[in-house]
């Protein structure tokens, strides 16, 4: 069985960066992700070509750790996929919200 390896690294005490890549992700997908971390971890974002590298640092009591991070990239995938869906059938929503709230003819 091969080994998995994740772009997962530890900085320091208190610090783990995620390297992203946009070629599979993207932007909204990545700040929709990140933005359910906030109330816990400060959160730093550095973009490098297609990549994106993410920090995810201690705040207060909250302690960073690989299963943190482990668990944004699960994340990253169910937003993608929201993402995905929005894109090729958010216009079906649209026309269903349109309907519901149209005037009603008496």
């Amino acid at each position: 069985m091969a080994n998995i390896v994740f772009p997962i690294t530890k900085i320091d005490i208190g610090r783990f960066s995620v390297v992203v890549d946009l070629t599979l992700y993207a932007k909204e997908t990545i700040i929709a992700s990140l933005y359910k971390y906030t109330d816990r971890f400060y959160i730093h974002q550095k973009s490098s070509g297609n990549t994106v590298n993410v920090i995810f640092e201690s705040k207060g009591g909250s302690e960073v750790s690989e299963e943190v991070v482990k668990n944004f990239c699960n994340e990253l995938i169910d937003q993608q996929v929201r993402y995905n869906i929005n894109l090729q059938f958010g216009h079906i929503r649209d026309l269903i919200v349109e309907e519901a709230f149209k005037p009603i003819a008496i």
